[in-house]
């Protein structure tokens, strides 16, 4: 199931990984927690648009690649973290997109990759290995071109739903089609590098 949480012990190896400098540990946790950190933030929030809970999702977890020691494990539990950063991000973004939503166009409301809640920034592009990196030359070379052009976007920090969209040409889907879409690239993106990364 892409909601349930994986093992806390495989949570918590790639968390050290992660904190070792692994960027490939990077990818392979963002894509184990984030379906599982959005689900919860749905069921805490029955009612909240599901835009906002996958980009708080994705803040928590983007915040965490980007500052792996923000986690003191003497405190909580990594999941109970994880839940309590995602609630937190979510409800600055719910603030933010009330004090915007007049002067914004519905389908711009919410972005799906900004870095650190508070902390501004795009995509983190450590997180992503460097077009030149021999590892992953031939995975990348393998890319169609919208998710070339996805990947250079989130290389380049550009990670929010507009963008990522027009890039696949989906801006024209109704709003929660096109977050799927954008999604489901990212996510098969990471997976190949993944791939390539444990091949390597």
């Amino acid at each position: 199931m892409p909601d349930a949480w994986p093992d806390p012990v495989t949570v918590a190896a790639l968390y050290e990984r992660m904190a070792g400098g692994d960027r490939i540990a990077q990818s392979e946790f963002l894509a184990a927690v984030l379906d599982p950190l959005a689900h919860h933030l749905r069921a805490w929030r029955p009612d909240a648009d599901e835009h906002l809970c996958i980009t708080a999702a994705e803040d928590a977890l983007l915040s965490l690649i980007r500052n792996p020691s923000s986690y003191d494990p003497a405190k909580r539990g990594l999941i109970g973290y994880l839940r309590m950063a995602a609630e937190g991000d979510f409800l600055n973004l719910l603030q933010k997109e009330g004090k915007h939503r007049r002067n914004r166009d519905p389908r711009e409301s919410v972005e799906l990759a900004a870095v650190g809640g508070n902390e501004g920034g795009g995509v983190l592009p450590d997180a992503f290995p460097s077009f030149d990196d021999p590892k992953f030359a031939a995975e990348i070379a393998g890319f169609t071109p919208p998710e070339r052009a996805v990947f250079e976007l989130m290389r380049g920090g550009e990670g929010g739903r507009p963008s990522l969209a027009a890039a696949l040409g989906v801006g024209h889907l109704p709003p929660d089609e096109e977050t799927r879409e954008v999604k489901r690239v990212k996510d098969r993106i990471i997976k190949r590098l993944q791939r390539a990364g444990r091949k390597a």
